[in-house]
């Protein structure tokens, strides 16, 4: 409270009260103390629990200041510093119940520079201290206080034998000393120090006055000018300016050729995190919760140029999923190694490489030509983001389901070209993601069957090879993707199980592409779920089969044996109906100048999103409610 200026050195047991048991500016839940107790202390603090609690621990805690004057005297009926001093020696316990001169002059001799200090500030001055350094004119006074023998007849004591009492009704109120002294010599008197070098100013000089300047050492001369400063947006001119200029004055050249100004982290909802405001992310608890790496890449995803970062624990936690996806896609692929070992080449140019062994290559070397892109520019989100989408949605989604049937049920060279590639894609991804994963990729690394370096950190970073570019083979495999990811939207929209394995006639545009998916066949009906399928550039559309158009193919879906067409086509022209009573509601919203101009802006933003997703929605039902009139008349 002292160092936040709620309170004075000296202070009233009223003005801490008042404080502690009041609402919290931030949080008005709680009171102030309860605030402390919670985000300051971590823990209960009995001793100020209450009235009575918090006066005994000042007591205990605390010199004490007797105050005798009420509020509002004249100056000439105040009682003045020698009274004050006595009566500040007995209730501090530094002169007993009774007491003579001698025992007031000792005790005040000992504690009179505290004793000064403290009532120069009450009594705005001191005066008569000569009376305390003297025992007779001491003893006087004393006397004069116990009969009344004085200019305003005032009676502090009582005496009998020459032993004095002191009579505690004058004293008006008990104030609280903080008892700060110089540590060397005991002066309360401290004052700032004014002979000092500016935080600002000795920071500018950082980039080479921790390099021995202004001495031309070795360190100097080496790592002066450096090349590149990571700092936050609010210190770019207390710091980074001044470092450049100190720089060309004293170095005759700048310090660092790049500056990196990274973002500020802040809670989901964009606000600046803060204590009192209870919206902290502790990160050794997100460490503990979902692991270091998990923490690391999120910080590394969100970390986009010109934008502070709003980070959630839902954040983290989703890719803590994407760490056990890399786990669980590297343990699959080093048993089956395992199970194969003779069968793993290092040289993958002696292999006899299939289609979708040519894809996942060539997008590899896209992805490290990407990669080292976006970290020369500093754009570690892109960089984090685009290892993500091509280890899952790539490697693991694809390839991976891609190579399971030459794994299981291939011949030993086409094992070969399968399991070669998988643990060279392996080997390079863990080589990509260590910088924003370095503890499960180093893991994960120590286990392959051969290494180019003891640890990832000093293994050589993965380099772009044009032989393993092969544009035509990934052409088709993504054209291959597109045709299966149209046939499982056929899937999704008629409401079919995963389980449910289809008829499917596909309808290929060239033999090129036939080529593709009679090579490919056993992965297209594992990936597709179908039983059975047709090929050829030949076919007609079947009798109760629904179209999945895409680039190179039109597949035909057999939906009549595993739906009632006739229900179906009444439940999604009812949906229809709902969707489009829903646009209407949405188109009102938006229509509306109030709406769109007193509403807050995040609310409008939303209303137009669902209007969008409700078109899209709706023109989606109406594909199918089509698809099911041709199925129906078919």
């Amino acid at each position: 409270m002292y160092g936040d200026t709620r309170i004075g050195q000296i202070f009233s047991f009223d003005e801490v009260k008042n404080y502690l048991y009041s609402p919290n500016f931030n949080q008005p839940d709680k009171t102030n103390l309860e605030f402390y107790e919670k985000f300051v202390f971590n823990r209960e603090i009995p001793e100020l629990k209450d009235e009575e609690s918090l006066k005994n621990f000042l007591n205990s805690a605390f010199t004490k200041v007797p105050v005798m004057n009420p509020d509002g005297i004249e100056d000439r009926e105040k009682i003045g510093f020698v009274p004050h001093a006595v009566f500040y020696l007995y209730i501090n316990g530094l002169i007993g119940k009774t007491f003579d001169e001698n025992d007031v002059y000792e005790a005040y001799q000992k504690h009179k520079d505290k004793i000064r200090f403290i009532y120069d500030i009450v009594l705005n001055g001191i005066r008569k201290e000569e009376i305390l350094e003297d025992r007779e004119k001491l003893k006087k006074w004393l006397f004069d206080h116990a009969y009344g023998n004085c200019k305003n007849g005032r009676i502090f004591f009582t005496e009998m034998q020459e032993k004095f009492s002191i009579i505690e009704d004058h004293i008006r109120e008990i104030r609280y000393f903080i008892d700060l002294a110089c540590e060397n010599c005991g002066s309360y008197h401290l004052h700032q120090e004014e002979d000092v070098l500016d935080t600002w100013f000795s920071s500018a000089l950082w980039p080479f006055g921790t390099l021995g300047w202004p001495e031309d050492t070795k360190d100097l001369q080496k790592f002066y000018p450096t090349s590149l400063l990571v700092t936050g947006f609010d210190i770019i001119f207390f710091w980074v300016a001044r470092m450049i200029m100190m720089g060309m004055h004293f170095m005759k050249e700048k310090p660092f050729g790049d500056v990196y100004i990274h973002a500020l982290v802040r809670d989901e909802k964009g606000e600046k995190m803060s204590k009192t405001k209870g919206n902290v992310i502790d990160p050794l608890d997100m460490v503990e919760k979902y692991g270091a790496d998990s923490l690391r890449f999120t910080l590394a995803a969100l970390a986009a140029q010109g934008r502070d970062i709003r980070l959630s624990e839902k954040r983290i936690e989703g890719y803590k999923h994407f760490a056990n996806k890399i786990w669980n896609a590297s343990k699959f692929v080093l048993t089956n190694f395992e199970n194969n070992r003779s069968k793993v080449f290092k040289d993958l140019s002696a292999l006899k490489l299939a289609f979708d062994d040519k894809w996942i290559l060539t997008r590899l070397q896209e992805t490290i030509k990407s990669a080292e892109k976006a970290i020369n520019e500093y754009r570690y989100n892109d960089y984090a983001n685009m290892l993500y989408d091509f280890f899952w949605h790539e490697y693991c989604d694809w390839y991976l389901e891609f190579s399971k049937e030459r794994i299981y049920k291939g011949s030993d060279e086409e094992k070969a070209a399968a399991l070669s590639t998988l643990i060279y894609v392996l080997d390079k991804s863990m080589k990509l993601l260590h910088p924003v994963m370095p503890f499960i990729t180093e893991e994960i690394w120590q286990k392959f069957p051969y290494k180019d370096a003891d640890y990832l950190p000093v293994a050589p970073y993965p380099q772009v090879r044009g032989e393993l570019i092969f544009e035509k083979e990934k052409q088709l495999i993504e054209d291959l993707k597109e045709m299966i990811v149209s046939i499982r939207n056929v899937r999704a929209d008629f409401g079919l199980p995963p389980s449910k394995k289809l008829n499917v006639y596909i309808k290929p545009s060239d033999t090129e592409f036939e080529e593709v998916l009679r090579q490919m066949e056993p992965s297209i009906k594992l990936l597709a779920k179908i039983e059975k399928l047709e090929i050829g550039t030949d076919l007609e559309r079947p009798a109760n089969t629904v179209v999945a158009v895409s680039r190179r193919a039109e597949s035909y879906i057999d939906i009549a044996g595993s739906i009632d067409v006739e229900k179906e086509l009444q439940r999604q022209e009812k949906l229809l109906q709902e969707v489009q009573r829903s646009i209407s509601i949405s188109e009102k919203k938006l229509s509306n100048e109030n709406f769109v101009k007193k509403a807050p802006e995040h609310v409008v933003e939303k209303e137009r999103q669902l209007y969008a997703e409700l078109q899209e929605k709706a023109e989606k039902i109406k594909r199918i409610i089509e698809s099911l009139k041709e199925v129906k008349t078919s």
